[in-house]
Formats: C-alpha cells, sequence, structure tokens
C-alpha cells in the first residue's frame, strides 16, 4: 500500500508556527495478538458517534450572543470485534519510504489532532496504545502516560521508556530529527501525510488500518464514518435551516497571552469545517490559505460574526473575556457580541472517525439557544 507521497510542508509549517508557545495540557499492558490470523469481524453498526438523534430545535443563528462551547464528542468505538491484524504489513510512507510492519502489540499514534489515535481505537486497538500525546483527550486513553512535552515536541526518552513497537505519525508532533532516532533505535516509525479535510478521511482510515495490518476492518470503519457524515450533515441542514444567511465564521488559533494569534486557512482545515457547518468562511473569501497573525487589522477586515476556537487554547489566553482584550477582537461583529464557539482542542479540526459527532456539536452551539448543552 502507497501512503501519499507529497513532502509533509504543510505538517512542518504548523509545528514551527506552534512550537512559539508552551501550550497547554489537554483537558489536560497492552494485549498481545495472533500475527498472521486473517482480519475481523463486525461490530454493530449502532457503534458511531455521530449523535444525531433529535436534540434542540436550531433558531437564527444571528440573532445570538455569548459565547458557546460545543460538546465533548465521546470516545469512537471499534468497527469491529477481536481485530487480528494480518502482519507482516508492508506500506509505502509519505516518505517515499517502504515499512514492514512486524508487531502491533504497543502502538504510539501521534499527530496534532488525535486523528490517528481515533482511528487506531475504531480499527479496535485500543488495548495496544501505550501512550499519548497531550493533544488525545480521548476517555479510554487518559491514564496513558503522555510523550509530549513544551506543548507538541516529542519526548524521545518517554517514548524509548514505553518499548513502542510502532510509532504512527503525520509529524505534527515532534521533529524529523527525533522520529529519525528513535528509528535508529529500532522502533517502526509509519509516517502519513497530513491532508485536513472531509475527503481525506476514508483515505486516511485505509492507510492507518494497511500499516496495522487491518484492512478490512478499515473498510468497515471508513464505511460506517462515511454514514455517520451523511447523517451529520442532514442534522447540521435542519440546525440551520432558521438562518436566513451563512454567518461569517473564522478559526482562530490562540496560546497564552502573547504573540501566538493566528487565523487558519483552508490548508490547516478550517475551511472544510467551517463549510460543513453552513457558516461563510471569511479567511477563504479575503485569500487567506495558510496562517496569517491575527493582528487588529486583518481581524476588522475579515469582521467575522461567529470565531471557533481551541477550548485550552481560550483558556490559556484568558478565557473568552481576555480573547476579547486581544487587539481589533472587540471592534469584530463576533467580539461585539461575545460570539466565541469552543471545543475540544483534539476535537475542533479532527478529520477522521470523531468527525460526524464534532459537527453535530459544533452545529447545535452555534445554532440553538443552549448550544446544545
Amino acid at each position: 500500500m502507497v501512503l501519499y507521497r507529497k513532502p509533509a510542508t504543510l505538517a512542518v509549517a504548523l509545528v514551527a508556527a506552534l512550537s512559539l508557545a508552551s501550550c497547554a495540557g489537554a483537558s489536560t499492558a497492552p494485549s498481545s495478538q495472533n500475527p498472521t490470523t486473517a482480519s475481523s469481524s463486525p461490530a454493530p453498526a449502532t457503534a458511531g458517534t455521530a449523535g444525531t438523534a433529535a436534540g434542540p430545535a436550531g433558531v437564527d443563528a444571528l440573532g445570538l450572543s455569548g459565547p458557546a462551547q460545543a460538546a465533548t464528542v465521546p470516545d469512537v468505538t471499534a468497527a469491529v470485534k477481536d481485530p487480528r491484524p494480518q502482519l507482516p504489513a508492508k506500506v509505502t510512507d509519505s516518505n517515499g519510504k517502504t515499512i514492514t510492519v512486524a508487531s502491533t502489540d504497543r502502538i504510539l499514534a501521534l499527530d496534532l489532532y488525535g486523528t490517528l489515535t481515533d482511528t487506531v481505537i475504531g480499527l479496535g486497538l485500543e488495548k495496544n496504545l501505550v501512550g499519548r500525546s497531550n493533544s488525545d483527550t480521548q476517555a479510554a486513553i487518559k491514564d496513558l502516560p503522555v510523550v509530549t512535552q513544551s506543548g507538541h515536541d516529542l519526548n524521545t526518552e518517554a517514548v524509548l521508556n514505553l518499548n513502542p513497537t510502532l510509532i504512527l505519525t503525520n509529524t505534527t508532533i515532534g521533529s524529523e530529527e527525533k522520529y529519525a532516532q528513535l528509528e535508529n533505535a529500532g522502533v517502526t516509525v509509519v509516517r502519513f501525510e497530513q491532508t485536513p479535510s472531509l475527503d481525506s478521511i476514508d483515505d486516511t482510515i485505509e492507510e492507518v488500518g494497511d500499516a496495522v495490518g487491518l484492512p478490512e476492518a478499515a473498510d468497515t470503519l471508513a464505511e460506517r464514518t462515511d454514514a455517520e457524515l451523511e447523517e451529520a450533515k442532514a442534522t447540521v441542514n435542519a440546525l440551520k435551516a432558521n438562518t436566513p444567511q451563512a454567518p461569517r465564521a473564522v478559526v482562530l488559533y490562540v496560546r497564552g497571552t502573547a504573540g501566538v494569534f493566528f487565523i487558519l486557512g483552508k490548508d490547516y482545515g478550517a475551511s472544510d469545517i467551517i463549510g460543513a457547518l453552513g457558516l461563510a468562511d471569511s479567511a477563504a473569501e479575503n485569500g487567506i490559505t495558510q496562517l496569517k497573525p491575527a493582528n487588529a487589522e486583518a481581524l476588522v477586515s475579515l469582521d467575522p460574526q461567529i470565531v471557533l476556537a481551541m477550548e485550552d487554547g481560550v483558556k490559556s489566553a484568558g478565557g473568552v473575556e481576555g480573547l476579547l482584550k486581544r487587539p481589533g477582537m472587540a471592534a469584530t461583529t463576533a467580539g461585539s457580541t461575545q460570539r466565541v464557539i469552543t471545543a475540544a482542542d483534539g476535537q475542533l479540526l479532527a478529520y477522521g472517525p470523531r468527525t460526524p459527532g464534532n459537527l453535530v456539536a459544533l452545529a447545535q452551539a452555534i445554532y440553538t439557544k443552549d448550544g446544545g448543552q
């Protein structure tokens, strides 16, 4: 199986930008396997996380004021029971390197938004995870040791102390140098291209499935996620029905009270979430595709009516009150109405099995009077 081959320049740029600050922590023995027995049996189709059951009715979002917090999406449940990886598995990673995976007994899944971890859990290998990053907010692994330091840098000593047999990463956490060190120490590392979009969800699931020797389980998980995504889109459409005009929205990344404050563009996953929520993408309409400093001039020019942001990031900036004191924020429509919608850091821009549930939770926060709580 060939994974994405284009250079991971996006991941490198994001890590460089985020390394300017020490990020706040996350609203923060594995079972052995038969490595040669074929695939898995399907789990019940109700095992997903979309949560599209009837909830509060939608109102005109442009008439609402005050902050809202999206509900935390439950952990994804396994799409298969008793997964039995077909190993060794041979894949070509995003660097074009052929990797042979001999063991999935002790796995670390490392990416900025927790997507790879969600996928491993969705494939039924939750008990094979031996550690986590501070981006992983899943309840099932909250007691696992954290292997990141100073925000999203990788602590190689902490990693090696866990004796992992496999690391899955899109390199949005840690540097290439540190992954090379881990490989030199005998750890198998599979690199994936970060492609933050709705269209990439199936590909990522299938690539992770190939890497851990569970291609059939990955097909099952991808099919379930697709069905849940369609249900979630229908729920969003129902909730936004009473909003006659799409509110202008931006995704802001903030850490601390100093200079880490960015507008996120399409290349960082903002556009697909904004569009799927029925919002107008102010950044895209103004030609912003990557990271742009969120200075006063830029914010006033975009004049968002709704701001989406990561929960812990906003907390680190002094809460919504602190965020609104940033230069330019009070002069925006969202600032004047305090319309800041937050979601868990590992949830807001995650494109994986929990995306359907995330869309519903965000839509309820945006379009209902009680924020879906």
